[in-house]
């Protein structure tokens, strides 16, 4: 009976962590500005944690001795286009989503330098949504394989001493 009322009990903690899992997932996600660039014709990317575009943001792009190059907005789809200028390896991109105050990020893009994914970078470490449910729940597997092997610990415990 009692290993029932453990099992329903755990059951219920999976519930309703999978819940809280999914709502402050849901919110922190919305807030979170990426940008990302290709290097034929540089090409800016920017969007929010949960992969809606950044539409209107004001873009401006500084040459590696900090002057001014270039100024614009980002497309539809969060994406601006500008041609690299001959003679510069290196470009700090600021990406200002006016509509959204307060979402600002910058990027360094150095031609010079290949990187990790190719022809394109991303900027931050964030994981996608999905990786970060799926180790969520992970997470909670671990935490009731514990549960479990304290419990079965603890019975056997208990077996044992009544013998």
């Amino acid at each position: 009976m009692k290993i029932r009322k453990v099992i329903v009990l755990f059951a219920a903690l999976m519930l309703l962590s999978c819940l809280c899992l999914s709502i402050s997932v849901s919110v922190v996600s919305a807030h979170r500005l990426h940008v990302v660039h290709k290097i034929s014709e540089i090409e800016i990317e920017a969007y929010f944690g949960g992969g809606s575009p950044c539409r209107d943001a004001n873009v401006t792009v500084y040459d590696n001795e900090g002057n001014l190059y270039l100024e614009g907005n980002t497309d539809e789809e969060g994406k601006f286009r500008f041609p690299p200028k001959m003679g510069i390896n290196e470009y700090r991109v600021v990406v200002d989503a006016v509509h959204m105050p307060g979402h600002r990020a910058e990027a360094v893009i150095n031609l010079s330098q290949e990187t990790a994914g190719g022809a394109a970078g991303v900027m931050g470490t964030e994981m996608p949504l999905y990786m970060r449910v799926i180790a969520g729940f992970g997470y909670l597997t671990g935490l009731a394989g514990a549960a479990l092997a304290y419990t079965g610990w603890k019975l056997k415990k208990k077996y044992e001493n009544e013998k």
